[in-house]
């Protein structure tokens, strides 16, 4: 994360361990598409559903606290 942006510092605890979060999941996805890749068996889509509803909360939350 770029030390540009101006954080306050009762945000950076929880925005730096959102961050450390989001990059451990983007590495579970990879290993998760691996692993169905390797074995020739898919995850369901109803999977795949609730981590896209997970991530869209995400974001709404972000977008709200970005003011926008």
């Amino acid at each position: 994360m770029s030390s540009l942006i101006n954080i306050p510092a009762k945000q950076q605890p929880v925005i730096n361990r959102l961050h450390d979060t989001m990059n451990q999941a983007v590495a579970y996805a990879a290993a998760i598409a691996d692993n169905a890749k390797d074995d020739g068996v898919p995850i369901p889509s109803e999977l795949v559903d609730s981590f896209a509803a997970d991530y869209q909360s995400i974001i709404t939350s972000l977008t709200c606290a970005a003011g926008q």
